[in-house]
């Protein structure tokens, strides 16, 4: 590992995948405070979606890329909201679900 001031210097590659996992747990949050606000729990809601909780509480947590997109519909539906899935190509943007 290359080292700079005793700090580890990551190569672009490391700091992008280390930005998507932030950006997933900044997603995530998002469902676990709705959730939070209308004073659920996560077995509540794993129940009303019939999934298990660890499976909500991995989604909360930002494991996004684990989460299938049915799940991440049923979570957002439990809470009482409605989703959509775009597919964006830079220069134009297609919603899929």
């Amino acid at each position: 590992m290359t080292r700079a001031a005793g700090l580890p210097v990551r190569s672009p590659e490391e700091r992008q995948a280390a930005k998507e996992r932030l950006l997933a747990e900044v997603r995530a949050y998002r469902p676990a405070g709705i959730r939070r606000e209308q004073e659920l729990t996560r077995r509540e809601i794993a129940d009303s979606m019939g999934v298990s909780t660890p499976r909500i509480s991995a989604t909360e947590h930002g494991a996004i890329d684990r989460t299938e997109v049915a799940t991440l519909c049923s979570c957002v539906r439990a809470l009482g909201g409605q989703s959509r899935v775009d597919a964006d190509f830079g220069d134009t943007r297609y919603t899929v679900a």
